[in-house]
């Protein structure tokens, strides 16, 4: 009997020091784990970057995509429509051929409910074609903005860093209001805002959305929307989106579209002078 209590004895005690043992041990384990995994954890996390950067990286993202853009062609679709109204008044169907880095021409292909529709395309595309040409003056770069950041933001899937833009000029292909830049590969996905300058006396409460992607491997508009109360013709939206892209090799001669001929009462003019905006 004693000596089975002795050796009870024997192993509380040797049981005891054992834990005494395991504690520290396993303590030590731990804090070597923790150091290990929180540089591995710090890795994987997105650092916050500054502004600079932010804009320095998104303006080097926009010259490589430029200096590696390939000639495509894309269809786009046109709504012009009263706001508030169920179905647009006018629908038109155009191709745009791109001409890498400085050159645009399209031609209408298709359209519908009237003459309307058709001349305010021509002017959009007018506009976007001269806009092409010298894309310097309205790129969203230090050049033309001075920027802030507003804070992250997640926009079809894709984290953003959303940049507030404030023209440096008065122009109306700028816009004054904010940019999402792509935290991954700092390309711009989405502005929206209204003109620093507006495009015409006959409009006013002009707000623009314009979306960007990848298509086929070509980086571009993909969308646009524009709201705008228009004298004498109310409050309008014209919209646009790629229904196809295919990249090409251009071999005809680039042809320049001919300006509309057609006259326009008061308020067809100011349709048409407020979707100038549009084209980027």
């Amino acid at each position: 009997m004693a000596s089975h209590l002795l050796l009870t004895k024997g192993i509380q005690i040797s049981s005891g020091r054992s834990m005494q043992v395991l504690l520290p041990t396993r303590s030590a384990v731990m804090s070597m784990v923790f150091c290990v995994a929180l540089p591995l954890y710090s890795w994987g996390q997105p650092r916050t970057l500054s502004l600079d950067e932010i804009v320095g990286r998104m303006q080097q993202a926009e010259a490589d995509s430029r200096d590696h853009s390939i000639p495509y062609t894309a269809t786009r679709e046109y709504q012009l429509g009263a706001a508030g109204s169920p179905q647009p008044s006018s629908q038109v169907l155009a191709e745009i051929n791109y001409y890498p880095p400085t050159a645009k021409d399209y031609s209408i292909i298709k359209s519908q409910g009237g003459d309307r529709g058709a001349s305010i395309v021509r002017k959009v595309l007018d506009h976007e074609v001269q806009v092409t040409a010298h894309s310097e003056l309205t790129a969203i770069t230090s050049r033309n903005y001075d920027f802030a950041l507003r804070g992250r933001d997640t926009l079809d899937g894709r984290e953003c860093y959303l940049l507030q833009l404030t023209p440096k000029r008065q122009a109306v292909e700028l816009i004054r209001g904010q940019a999402w830049v792509d935290a991954s590969d700092f390309l711009v996905r989405r502005i929206e805002g209204t003109t620093a300058k507006s495009p015409s006396m006959w409009i006013k409460n002009l707000i623009i959305t314009v979306n960007y992607g990848e298509v086929n491997g070509v980086w571009l508009q993909t969308s646009s929307r524009a709201s705008a109360d228009v004298r004498f013709a109310g409050a309008h939206i014209l919209t646009s989106r790629d229904l196809d892209v295919r990249t090409s090799t251009f071999d005809a001669q680039k042809r320049s579209p001919s300006p509309p001929q057609d006259r326009r009462s008061n308020s067809q003019r100011a349709v048409s002078s407020a979707a100038t905006w549009v084209a980027r």
